[in-house]
């Protein structure tokens, strides 16, 4: 049996605001693509090496304020807000996850900033 999108969520956020990208690497799908506002990813390596050398901050924390589950075990939302270090909130965020066979496929990411 496979892990759900709600798990595989957590598992998410959990090795991008520790830095294992390992841990990252290995829940994505190889197809793996996340579409956002301001740019797409397409691929499982280039989602990894974009978050590991070229996101603009990196210290940071996502504030999980609520996960919204499908009718499905293999799709959630997730609503909350980025954190820096200092604990001064980013911006918030609405991230749908879809997942395929035990693995993040697909994530549509929206942003609103606080500025």
């Amino acid at each position: 049996m496979h892990p759900d999108a709600t798990y595989l969520a957590r598992q998410y956020y959990t090795a991008i605001d520790e830095h294992g990208y390992e841990s990252l690497r290995d829940i994505l799908d190889p197809d793996f693509v996340q579409r956002r506002g301001d740019m797409t990813l397409d691929g499982r390596e280039a989602f990894v090496s974009f978050m590991r050398d070229d996101r603009p901050q990196k210290d940071t924390i996502h504030v999980i304020d609520r996960y919204i589950q499908s009718k499905s075990d293999d799709e959630i939302v997730v609503r909350g807000h980025l954190e820096d270090s200092t604990g001064n909130e980013l911006f918030v965020f609405l991230d749908r996850f879809r997942t395929r066979d035990g693995q993040i496929s697909e994530l549509k990411t929206f942003v609103k900033s606080e500025n």
